[in-house]
């Protein structure tokens, strides 16, 4: 993810103040925002950039799946009696503001990327308005790539998802012995897949 910042200076005003001024805002919206959503706080960061184009990425299936980049704009309210007075509780709300707005604005889009570069993959799972189930989540595992240690345990990936489904999920009963052996029998074809794609891979 690449971002672009800007201000603008006014007449007789004084560029080094203000400069400094944005760069404090800057890191302290950008620290709030990632202590308020750790999918964010994982994400990494690029070199800062004047012209961000729209990022293409080819899947295995041929389909192209394009992203726009993301404008955000941010006004900042500076009250100059609260500058006389030292009033850092006004600062600190203003900041928060800002980062709770920013935050919003940024993981739907990432979202949406998301959710458009995993239906380009094959990798999505329509539940076309049905309830999330065991044989859901299962159908969701299958089409992903599992990578396993060398003992053959399995590194299961890092879920990316809603609140809503984290509590679809958590509300799941019990899973039967059936559906263990579901669970492990898709496993365990995924682990040879794996290993042998290893060894093809070595003999090349």
């Amino acid at each position: 993810m690449t971002t672009t910042e800007r201000f603008v200076s006014k007449p007789f005003a004084l560029p080094e103040y203000e400069r400094a001024q944005f760069d404090f805002l800057h890191l302290a919206v950008k620290g709030l925002m990632k202590t308020k959503n750790p999918v964010y706080a994982q994400i990494r960061e690029a070199e800062p950039m004047e012209n961000m184009p729209t990022t293409q990425n080819t899947m295995p299936s041929g389909e192209v799946v394009a992203t726009v980049p993301l404008m955000m704009e941010t006004k900042v309210v500076v009250k100059f009696d609260d500058i006389r007075m030292r009033n850092l509780d006004y600062l600190a709300e203003e900041v928060d503001s800002i980062a709770e707005e920013r935050i919003t604005h940024f993981m739907r889009h990432f979202y949406d990327t998301f959710a458009r570069t995993c239906e380009g993959a094959g990798t999505a799972t329509n539940m076309a308005g049905a309830p999330f189930t065991f044989e859901s989540y299962l159908l969701s595992f299958s089409k992903m790539e599992l990578r396993f240690q060398k003992d053959g345990r399995p590194i299961l990936p890092q879920l990316v998802t809603s609140p809503e489904m984290v509590k679809a999920i958590s509300s799941l009963p019990p899973w039967t012995p059936a559906q263990q052996k579901q669970w492990d029998d898709m496993i365990d074809d995924k682990r040879k897949e794996f290993f042998a794609n290893r060894r093809h891979r070595k003999l090349c």
